[in-house]
């Protein structure tokens, strides 16, 4: 086996390559990057959330989820509302129309996914395995001592 087709950080990064690939054609009648539709849609989960906790959820800087934020309110699509240093973030109208094409779009990229892997069972296994793995990493990285 070679160090590409054996190196995590190579083939991993080749995996979500891949994927975005994917999400960037099936998430085109958004007329967005996948990632301002999946902004839309953890908004629509927790139907009003901060902007700290959405940037939390996500696992992006404060200061990244604010840009999405920004393009978002721009298209009409975000409401936000200021409490002294918070920021609360709601769909508008416009939004709940858009989050639910977003939503046929995540569909569709269930089917494409649960195709590529076999079945829906296989597929939320790797899922799962990534995200344990994520978190492994994660909580390794967060320990000052650990040292790579």
């Amino acid at each position: 086996m070679s160090v590409l087709e054996s190196c995590t950080y190579f083939v991993s990064n080749r995996l979500a390559r891949e994927t975005e690939r994917i999400a960037k054609k099936v998430y085109q009648p958004t007329g967005m990057n996948p990632t301002y539709s999946y902004v839309l849609m953890a908004i629509d989960e927790q139907k009003s959330i901060l902007l700290h906790d959405l940037a939390d959820l996500m696992d992006y800087s404060p200061s990244t989820m604010s840009r999405f934020v920004d393009r978002l309110v721009e298209k009409g699509y975000v409401e936000r509302t200021y409490h002294w240093r918070q920021v609360t973030l709601r769909l508008t109208s416009d939004g709940q129309n858009m989050v639910k094409v977003a939503y046929q779009c995540l569909a569709k990229m269930d089917e494409i996914t649960c195709g590529v892997f076999g079945d829906e069972q296989a597929r939320d296994a790797v899922v799962r395995n990534l995200k344990t793995w994520t978190t492994k990493i994660e909580n390794r990285t967060a320990k000052k001592t650990e040292k790579f």
